[in-house]
């Protein structure tokens, strides 16, 4: 189970990076979602056994959020991130930002909860 959802986060995390290409400031973006992706494919392919990728990733996605989050003027806009794919307003695409760092963040702290404990089953051996 936990396979398939690395293996679909990879995936989710991989199209998220490829669609940043149309935005005006596509290189940190594609950056963090590109490293969310390899890092969730090589969890699903368990071919890291560390922590630190996953875990450097979640502390910049939640920093990056908080200030995002804190430079939202006029507040956010919850209610409208889903009613259409155009955002009308800075406050929408901010909203939309936040939400996938934060769910960037919670992704890459799980799997590196997950790692560590990889980790410790493999030295009490």
């Amino acid at each position: 189970m936990i396979r398939a959802l690395d293996i679909l986060m990879a995936v989710v995390f991989g199209i998220s990076a490829l669609l940043q290409w149309n935005d005006p400031d596509p290189w940190p973006w594609a950056l963090i979602y590109g490293g969310a992706a390899v890092v969730s494919g090589m969890s699903a392919a368990r071919a890291s056994s560390g922590r630190l990728a996953p875990a450097l990733i979640a502390v910049v996605a939640v920093l990056w959020g908080i200030w995002v989050l804190t430079h939202i003027s006029g507040g956010i806009a919850w209610s409208q991130l889903a009613e259409s794919m155009k955002a009308d307003s800075p406050q929408i695409e901010e909203s939309r930002e936040t939400l996938g760092l934060f769910l960037t963040a919670a992704w890459m702290g799980f799997v590196a909860f997950r790692r560590g404990q990889v980790t410790k089953k493999k030295s009490a051996r």
